[in-house]
């Protein structure tokens, strides 16, 4: 999946860690960034599992999402709704703008959503086969939207993450797809039954928690609270499972205190501030070795941008040979101690930022020397 979607590595893994988890996925960021080309991908991994996507605006109505009145049922004096290829019958829903729907339809789903249970509208409750819903929303909730109001909506999403657009790197290889045209869409060498992404969950429920890992967990809730972030009980509660799920997908045999890095995106409610806080302090206690690696990258970003921002101070030819191979020199210097770090997908993609960044470096002084 991360070969097909450029830069959507982390979402993809939240994405399966909250299939695992049975959680929910929300992920908020302009349009055309690849939520829905995710979703395609999990309906194309679980082959046989049944799909539902709703596009919510302020006109949906229940009937479009849950099914329309049985006629035959008012025939008998019963109200029911005919939900075949509709919510209550989904393996994996994807709810795009979900904070745009109707109290009418947000009230059914909560129970769809937290307790995988249906009400038919006659009294009676039907389980919902439901995995995943992964939910996508152009904007947080806030008092302008409804936030008030979609609170309880807001809070079924144990996952939540902003989307981006690609990064300058990230173009290239969404040129080059484009060019080729390929339609962003994984090949599986096999697929995925339901069956066995619930067995997947009662698996990942038993992983051991180490004494190293309990005490990681609650540093971590300390210095959250340091910071001015208490997420609720049933937040804390649910982060138990979101780590035994992240470390299940990993393949390891116990959840270890890097496992815990998954709660960067489960253990805050605001979404002004607590999303980078909450990243700063896991990232720091979970895997101080990914903090190293990010604070790398960063210095990587900065030469290049600060390189590129004085190419356009400069008119001489020498001089901007000079910068370029100064961007060089300090780049080779950044990828020098990121080759002393314990190699992991993270480190590796920095690696291949900074090789990326030599090579554009290189065209500029080619470039350069022959005008």
């Amino acid at each position: 999946m991360a070969t097909a979607l450029v830069e959507r590595e982390t979402e993809i893994d939240l994405a399966l860690t909250a299939m695992i988890a049975q959680e929910h996925l929300l992920l908020v960021g302009p349009p055309g960034t690849a939520k829905s080309s995710l979703i395609d991908n999990l309906v194309h991994l679980l082959g046989n599992a049944q799909a539902f996507s709703v596009l919510f605006n302020k006109f949906t109505t229940p009937e479009e999402v849950f099914g329309p009145i049985s006629v035959q049922g008012l025939k008998e004096d019963k109200y029911r709704r005919v939900t075949t290829h509709k919510l209550p019958e989904a393996d994996l829903l994807f709810a795009d703008e979900i904070f745009k729907a109707g109290t009418a339809i947000l009230n059914t789903m909560l129970k769809i959503l937290n307790e995988r249970l249906y009400d038919n509208g006659d009294g009676t409750y039907r389980k919902c086969p439901l995995l995943l819903c992964l939910a996508a929303s152009n904007e947080w909730p806030n008092d302008d939207n409804g936030g008030k109001e979609l609170g309880a909506l807001f809070d079924r999403f144990l996952f939540r993450k902003t989307v981006n657009t690609v990064s300058k790197t990230g173009r290239k290889g969404l040129l080059g797809k484009a060019l080729a045209n390929d339609p962003c869409q994984a090949i599986f060498p096999c697929t995925l039954s339901p069956a066995e992404i619930k067995q997947a969950r009662n698996e990942a429920t038993q992983l051991p928690y180490p004494l190293d890992t309990k005490k990681a967990f609650v540093e971590i809730l300390d210095a959250l609270n340091q910071e001015g972030v208490f997420p609720g009980d049933r937040r804390m509660f649910k982060a138990i499972t979101a780590a035994r799920a992240s470390a299940y997908l990993q393949g390891a045999k116990e959840v270890l205190p890097e496992h815990l890095e998954v709660l960067a995106h489960v253990l805050w409610d605001d979404p002004t501030e607590q999303p980078l806080k909450t990243e700063k302090v896991v990232a720091r206690i979970a895997n101080p070795l990914g903090v190293r690696v990010f604070d790398l990258q960063q210095q990587a970003a900065d030469v290049n941008e600060q390189t590129d921002k004085r190419l356009t101070e400069v008119h001489r030819e020498e001089d901007r040979i000079g910068l370029c191979e100064t961007a060089k020199k300090k780049l080779r210097e950044i990828r020098t101690e990121l080759n002393i770090l314990k190699q992991d997908a993270r480190r590796d993609k920095v690696v291949d930022y900074i090789d990326e960044s030599l090579k554009d470096w290189d065209y500029k002084i080619l470039r350069a020397n022959r005008e």
